[in-house]
């Protein structure tokens, strides 16, 4: 810091601190930001424009104490008529923090000033280039399989530091075989993460308990990650981000091999679902994705989010969520062995729009397409409920329909005749009385709906009376009927059809 001071053409004056003329500059940083800090990683020399330093001796002191706590060289403030004063407040922190503060006038510019830093530690790059080679060695050996270790443990090893590769969610490892980190610093990265709400600056810091700090820097990935380097020496922003690159890489190498992981559970869960595999077996490929029956629940979710699949599998695997997903028309199926961290998980990563059922526990691999319908029986229920979020056996607006096997019942006690004689002549009856009972038994309507002639309405509601034994003019029936289209788009998972009115001014005068 002193040989910058000393440049005459910089013309450089101190201002206070003058014990920090001894620290080492790595390369002028030029920043206006408010918490500039926030994008260093030690030995930066702050440039900072003095149009835009605050007026406050407080809020000049807290950008040196903040300047101090990331590790930077110094600050200069350029000079010109609209610079503030430079306050007693901010002497005093310079010289307590032993951090100094330089002044330079309007007329030099900070081109000149980080090229005379640039120049001055031009000594330093055949070592910055050879760390940035093992750099990117380690991740071309790893991603090979020419070591057994990640990328990741490797530059660790060989910088002389320890680095972590951690979800920002919850401070787990990105890869499930990694060591876990400490309580202790899976809370310090936590905290600081909210501390941002969640947005990870250039260089976050993270104060550990032993008075050092370690630094974070974001991995480009489709789940929030940092790379979190604890005791890296001569650590820059530049180095930073070059190990920032090669974890993005390696974690991008890991998603391909999630994303195949997925693929074979939504496999196995479509021949549970099918019961294409015998109960035994069952249980043993259940046991080794971590799954128990005995707790474990299906949720059926509905969601326009097309990607959400593959990025639920990934946070529901960083939070350490035992699970099988499967993907089945407009529906996501989720077998979990923890339904509510499992509920949280696909909530928050499908957003709240999504509608979510939730089936009763499984108990045995036997019960799971019998806990898939309850799922999609949940499903229905969901989307008119509050939160959309329903579970199997809560109490329902449709309380007469207790359980998918009374449902189906129903559905072949009362609408069975019908479903059968369409199977068999290929015609619409069914079709055709649903939307009968939606237009409130209006004949014109129900033609126009059906595009048909209002006689065809007519003569297919005579066939359904003689099919089923029921009178569309009485109350009773008209029930019966509703309660079977009801009990049957629930168990379809379809949209449960509109109430009929008995007694409307638009019935079947209509």
């Amino acid at each position: 810091m002193a040989n910058v001071l000393n440049l005459p053409h910089l013309r450089l004056e101190l201002f206070a601190g003058e014990g920090g003329l001894q620290r080492t500059v790595s390369w002028a940083h030029a920043s206006d930001l408010e918490s500039p800090w926030d994008w260093m990683a030690g030995g930066e020399l702050l440039m900072r424009n003095g149009r835009t330093l605050p007026r406050d001796g407080r809020a000049q002191a807290k950008l040196l104490h903040g300047c101090a706590d990331a590790g930077a060289s110094g600050i200069v403030i350029g000079e010109d008529h609209q610079t503030p004063p430079l306050t007693d407040e901010l002497a005093a922190a310079a010289e307590e923090r032993a951090l100094a503060v330089l002044t330079v006038p309007y007329s030099v510019s900070f081109a000149a000033l980080a090229r005379a830093v640039a120049d001055a530690t031009s000594g330093e790059a055949p070592v910055r280039v050879g760390q940035i080679e093992r750099i990117y060695g380690a991740l071309r050996d790893a991603l090979g399989g020419r070591t057994g270790e990640s990328a990741t443990a490797r530059l660790g090893r060989d910088l002389g530091c320890r680095l972590l590769l951690l979800d920002t969610s919850t401070g787990n490892p990105v890869d499930p075989a990694a060591p876990a980190p400490e309580d202790a610093l899976r809370s310090a990265l936590l905290a600081e993460v909210r501390a941002h709400d969640g947005r990870i600056p250039g260089v976050l810091h993270v104060p550990l308990a032993d008075g050092t700090t370690a630094l974070a820097v974001e991995v480009p990935a489709e789940e929030p990650t940092v790379l979190l380097a604890v005791r890296l020496p001569g650590a820059d922003t530049s180095l930073l981000h070059h190990l920032a690159t090669a974890a993005a890489v390696e974690t991008a190498h890991q998603g391909m091999l999630r994303e195949h992981e997925r693929r074979l559970g939504g496999e196995l869960l479509a021949r549970l679902f099918d019961m294409g595999i015998d109960e035994t077996a069952a249980g043993r490929e259940l046991a080794a994705a971590g799954i128990d029956p005995a707790r474990a629940v299906v949720m059926a979710a509905q969601s326009d989010d097309s990607a959400g699949q593959r990025d639920l599998h990934l946070a529901l695997g960083r939070r350490h969520i035992p699970h099988l997903l499967l993907r089945s028309g407009e529906l996501l199926y989720a077998l979990v062995g923890d339904a509510w961290p499992g509920i949280e998980a696909v909530r928050q990563k499908l957003g709240p729009d999504a509608a979510l059922g939730v089936s009763a526990a499984a108990g045995t691999p036997g019960r799971l397409p019998a806990a898939r319908r309850e799922a999609v029986w949940a499903l229905s229920l969901a989307r008119k409920a509050p939160g959309r979020i329903s579970r199997y056996g809560e109490e329902t607006t449709f309380t007469v329909l207790r359980s998918t096997e009374e449902a189906q019942v129903l559905v072949d006690r009362v609408l069975g005749p019908l479903l059968a004689y369409d199977a068999h002549h290929g015609t619409e009856l069914t079709a055709s009385l649903e939307t009968f009972l939606q237009h409130r038994r209006s004949w014109q309507r129900t033609a126009a709906a059906l595009s048909v002639h209002k006689q065809t309405v007519m003569y297919r509601m005579q066939r359904v009376e003689q099919l089923t034994g029921r009178t569309l003019a009485e109350t009773a029936d008209i029930t019966d009927l509703w309660l079977a289209f009801q009990a049957r788009a629930l168990l379809s998972g379809a949209p449960t059809p509109a109430s009929p009115r008995s007694s409307d001014a638009s019935g079947s005068a209509g």
